[in-house]
């Protein structure tokens, strides 16, 4: 019986290898394929991020940059006659700046310059060549003055916003009231505390007291 049996053992294996010899040849054909496409294909290299340059991305004629406080109220008004927007950093200069300060507890300041820089965060603003910062006096409803005007001019003035204060490391003129001030080397200036420091050689003369002085038109 075994010996029998073994031409169809033998036949079967047969068969079975020649339905098995279609896969095989498929699988040769998708390992030859794929390696030829691994072959041929180039990887293409990647590349390095770009590197940002300190150039204008963006030039504004004629622009307003208004910046909120939290609670939506005006914190600075920014005008100028060109804006140029820096990809690199987000800084922003201005040609012919004109500021506008807002402080909730303080009348708001004016401020000129030639040339302005605001940083990427806008909450640093430096002010370059005929700086002049300005405060009209503040009277009470009978027109008395309760607080004297102020006026500052410098070639440079350098604003931190968020505490509301200012400095220059340059010649500085400073009025308050009738009174005039000046520093050979440069003030700092806090508009919360309506305080001023001045350095180096400090001349001028003090006025008396503005306060109490009737205005009449």
């Amino acid at each position: 019986m075994a010996i029998r049996a073994l031409p169809n053992i033998g036949r079967l294996l047969y068969e079975m290898g020649l339905k098995l010899i279609p896969l095989v040849i498929m699988g040769l054909l998708t390992l030859a394929s794929f390696w030829f496409l691994k072959k041929n294909i180039v990887d293409e290299p990647v590349q390095p991020p770009r590197i940002k340059n300190h150039a204008p991305d963006y030039v504004f004629t004629n622009a307003k940059l208004t910046v909120l406080n939290p609670d939506g109220t005006t914190k600075y008004r920014l005008l100028g006659r060109e804006f140029k927007h820096y990809e690199d950093d987000a800084s922003i200069d201005i040609a012919q700046p004109r500021l506008r300060l807002f402080n909730p507890k303080n009348p708001p300041l004016t401020v000129t310059a030639n040339k302005a820089h605001v940083t990427g965060d806008l909450d640093i603003i430096e002010l370059f060549i005929n700086a002049d910062i300005s405060r009209p006096a503040q009277l009470n409803s009978s027109g008395v003055v309760i607080d004297p005007l102020l006026h500052l001019q410098s070639n440079y003035l350098k604003f931190f916003i968020n505490d509301d204060k200012m400095n220059t490391n340059l010649p500085v003129r400073i009025q308050r009231g009738e009174s005039v001030m000046t520093a050979s080397q440069g003030a700092t200036y806090d508009n919360v505390n309506q305080a001023i420091s001045m350095f180096g050689n400090v001349q001028g003369t003090i006025a008396p007291s503005d306060t109490s002085k009737q205005i009449t038109p």
